[in-house]
């Protein structure tokens, strides 16, 4: 990190008047208590926040993350091209620093992570187990929910794309790739899904084996709750489907 000044002096509080809109569109102006600048520590802010990190500030004047903000909007600050390429430059120094204590690099040149990663991340793991920590996914569906759900919408489309391809890799015959359960390959024709659809909601009993080479593939169970229907059997046994009675009842 690159060292700065220190702060001229402690932040301080005061009552200041802040406007206000009400959603009826009344406007005013209410007293609230806020941290305030000095000019020396205004000009302060203005030589260092363009060329380092927000981090560094933050911990040099003790502002948390939204006061940081306010008081960049109020002085129309923003990073200069020059202070993003030394942000960038020293966080990854940063990162490869990290990554080669950790061993991260070796494992990507197939050699297994540092002794004290691997220690680590099972104590981080076994800390969630035992409830003394909390699931890095719950932490960050807490502080940042819009992060949390572009992360599950990232997830649930890669899973969809695997799916898809194992689904394809089964049409052509070919060698599973993944271990996901319940990937059968649809082949019944539009009427038969609609009959089978049906079926199921008149209380008859699918098999559960749907695979191609399955002899269990056409047949429809029924018990004593199902909602039998003579023309509707007719239309399932014409369609290919083998009506049967569920062996559970006999």
């Amino acid at each position: 990190m690159k060292r700065i000044d220190p702060f001229p002096e402690p932040l301080t509080m005061q009552l200041v008047e802040r406007p206000f809109t009400t959603k009826t569109g009344a406007q005013g102006t209410q007293h609230v208590f806020a941290w305030v600048l000095t000019p020396q520590q205004e000009d302060w802010m203005r030589r260092w926040f363009p060329e380092v990190e927000n981090a560094v500030i933050m911990n040099a004047t003790g502002m948390s993350f939204s006061t940081l903000h306010r008081f960049a909007r109020q002085l129309h600050l923003t990073k200069s091209a020059a202070g993003m390429r030394g942000i960038k430059k020293r966080q990854a120094a940063h990162i490869k620093k990290v990554c080669e204590a950790n061993g991260y690099y070796d494992s990507m040149r197939g050699h297994q992570p540092s002794q004290a990663c691997q220690q680590a991340a099972a104590k981080m793991w076994q800390d969630i187990r035992d409830g003394r920590r909390l699931h890095p996914a719950h932490v960050m569906k807490k502080r940042n929910p819009r992060r949390y759900r572009k992360w599950q919408q990232r997830k649930s489309e890669a899973r969809k794309q695997v799916i898809h391809q194992e689904l394809t890799r089964l049409k052509y015959g070919l060698e599973r790739k993944t271990k996901l359960p319940n990937i059968v390959l649809n082949t019944y024709t539009h009427s038969q899904r609609n009959h089978r659809y049906n079926a199921q909601r008149r209380g008859y009993i699918l098999a559960d084996d749907c695979r191609e080479n399955s002899p269990y593939r056409y047949n429809i169970y029924y018990d004593a709750d199902t909602k039998r229907s003579e023309k509707f059997e007719k239309n399932l046994i014409a369609d290919g489907f083998h009506l049967l009675p569920w062996p559970g009842d006999e």
